[in-house]
């Protein structure tokens, strides 16, 4: 049976973790201990990393329990997996709009509104 992680927990203080994503200073994998913890609805932590580093104001979702690292990484894979095969519309990343026609911009602002402003615009002279 696959083993899950609770990510929504608060890493408590003196716990070893390991860095889940790359830091300044400091490559992802390596190990450290929490050394404060703070925070009610989004956790930030000052870290010590064994490569010497001390890291403030580090975020919840940077970090991985060392216990559960090896399982992460399964975790992060498959969840990378997951979005790939998501997208199998091959429009790179383009949303259809009800016409049939692509959005037309990167903000996924609706193609009405995009032609509401231009038609103000005319109208005021700009």
């Amino acid at each position: 049976m696959p083993k899950t992680i609770d990510r929504s927990q608060p890493i408590k203080r003196h716990s070893r973790v390991v860095a889940a994503v790359d830091l300044p200073g400091v490559p992802e994998g390596t190990t450290g201990r929490v050394r404060v913890a703070n925070g009610i609805a989004r956790y930030r932590y000052w870290v010590s990393f064994t490569n010497g580093i001390d890291r403030g104001g580090v975020g919840h979702e940077q970090l991985a329990q060392r216990r559960d690292w090896p399982q992460f990484k399964v975790d992060r894979e498959a969840a990378a997996l997951r979005a790939e095969a998501g997208s199998t519309d091959g429009a790179d990343g383009e949303v259809e709009a009800e016409g049939g026609a692509a959005a037309g911009n990167r903000f996924g602002v609706p193609e009405h509104l995009l032609e509401r402003s231009r038609l103000a615009r005319e109208r005021l002279g700009a």
